[in-house]
């Protein structure tokens, strides 16, 4: 927690500092950023932007987050063993000192702590009537429902690693540490865990105050895809309720912004639809109406080499990883027509003879945007979630399965006869995740919220790992190191 503090602090000086001129007055350094911050809206924008950027940290949401959720499972295989680009994670050999286990960690909550600082002095200024003048009330609710909602995704982020799902034991395991206020010393370290159902409890206060607060529309694409708006909460909370197992509220949710037929749409706010082909979601400049929220990259703003995800999945670095072939695995699954899998997505290099994920092309200047949610994603939660509320298979739940999966695969739409059980739907619409998320962090946090089992795989020279029951001390990583000495209240998993 002290590493943290001081990144915060550090940070938010920066985006001060970087505002003006002003600061050559000789003021203590860790109230420079009180004492000036909310002077106008320019920085008052200044730190709501800077809360993205947080979120964007190369060991974070830059790239690796991603990274990690997928190449747990059993869709890639790694070209080095490298350990600085992951190779523990992939074979389930992490320990509380690995980089990844801390790092991700420290990440994560520098950025919750960026958001409280921000949120802190947001709230503080407007009762206090600095703002006065400066933003609107309209402006003010807007500011106040991306912090809640980033610091939710944080939290969200947090136990996918680091706790055991909510479907085993209802909640009741130890989650982490819920730090809710800003904090500039490093005299809070000590916090206990909350259990993983507070965490998540927290997470919905946090999403159901911000949606009421949030704009319906920005009024521009570039906008509309990178900030949060009314649309983006409600899609988040599809997502929290899903891992919850909670299918009733997935469906009161998912739809206020899925139309009740198909092509279906968001009727009011951002008109959030599916993109008409799966490459256009990838091309330049990242802004179809299915990218419900993304961060966007630039080549002076950016992850790095080894942190992004065209370094991670494309084929031109020594160190990133390939598609495993093997039966079970996604690409094995998919039909060879399936524009997923036929070479609008993959690459094949001849000189290794291997397959590559190409969502991500750009592995020079790293400027692809990162995904966090996509409508498609809606769709398939408001699916699954359906069947699983009803415990029937319904024409519903099969058309907004299609909706996803004809688009890449014309010719592979479902009836009602597909499914003879509701297990055979359940099948379905996690192997139609599979393909569809491919690259985008979502196999490990599938698995991991149904209780499945991580499956093995087979890395020829790179290894053969075992799978990962939900009992096995694999399932889920280490808290790391560095927390276990400074957080006095800290237990491991």
């Amino acid at each position: 927690m002290r590493n943290i503090i001081k990144i915060t602090i550090a940070f938010a000086l920066l985006l001060t500092i970087g505002c003006s001129k002003e600061f050559l007055d000789p003021v203590p350094q860790t109230s420079l950023s009180d004492l000036t911050v909310f002077d106008t809206k320019d920085r008052v924008v200044a730190q709501v932007n800077g809360m993205y950027d947080a979120m964007k940290a190369s060991n974070y949401l830059g790239g690796r987050f991603y990274v990690y959720n997928d190449i747990r499972a059993d869709n890639f295989i790694p070209k080095s063993t490298n350990g600085v680009t992951n190779y523990q994670t992939w074979n389930h050999t992490v320990i509380g000192s690995t980089n990844e286990v801390q790092n991700l960690w420290t990440a994560i909550y520098n950025s919750i702590n960026t958001i409280n600082i921000f949120s802190t002095g947001l709230d503080a200024a407007w009762t206090g009537n600095k703002l006065t003048g400066k933003i609107t009330q309209a402006e003010y609710d807007q500011y106040k429902s991306e912090a809640l909602t980033l610091r939710a995704l944080c939290y969200f982020h947090l136990l996918q690693l680091y706790a055991k799902p909510y479907v085993n034991g209802a909640g009741d395991n130890p989650g982490v540490p819920l730090r809710l206020i800003a904090e500039k010393t490093s005299e809070n370290s000590d916090l206990a865990r909350s259990t993983v159902a507070q965490v998540y409890a927290q997470i919905l206060i946090d999403l159901n105050a911000a949606e009421p607060l949030a704009v319906l529309t920005h009024g521009s694409a570039p906008l509309n895809t990178t900030r949060v708006h009314r649309n983006t909460v409600i899609a988040l909370k599809t997502k929290v309720y899903l891992h919850m197992g909670n299918w009733p509220a997935v469906n009161t949710e998912s739809a206020k912004i899925v139309s009740a037929s198909a092509p279906f749409t968001a009727a009011t706010g951002v008109a959030l639809a599916l993109s008409p082909t799966y490459a256009a979601i990838w091309a330049a400049p990242y802004q179809s109406a299915e990218s419900i929220l993304s961060l966007p990259m630039t080549a002076t703003d950016n992850p790095g080499s080894q942190n992004s995800l065209p370094y991670y999945y494309y084929t031109t670095p020594s160190e990133s990883y390939y598609l495993n072939t093997a039966p079970g695995a996604a690409y094995a699954s998919m039909d060879a027509t399936d524009v997923r899998k036929s070479g609008l997505l993959t690459a094949l290099v001849g000189t290794v003879n291997c397959f590559f994920l190409s969502k991500w092309q750009d592995a020079v200047s790293h400027t692809n945007s990162a995904p966090i949610i996509r409508y498609a994603e809606v769709l398939l939660n408001r699916s699954e979630a359906l069947v699983r509320a009803g415990n029937a298979v319904t024409q519903g739940a099969v058309d907004l399965l299609n909706a996803v999966r004809v688009r890449s695969f014309a010719t592979g739409g479902y009836t009602l006869a597909s499914f003879a059980t509701t297990a055979d739907f359940y099948t379905a619409v996690i192997q139609e995740r599979n393909f569809e998320f491919l690259g985008e962090g979502m196999r490990n946090m599938d698995l991991m919220r149904l209780n499945m089992t991580i499956p093995g795989k087979n890395g020829g020279s790179m290894g053969n790992i075992s799978p990962a029951t939900n009992s096995s001390v694999t399932y889920i990583w280490p808290i790391p190191a560095n927390e276990m000495t400074f957080n006095k209240l800290m237990t491991e998993n």
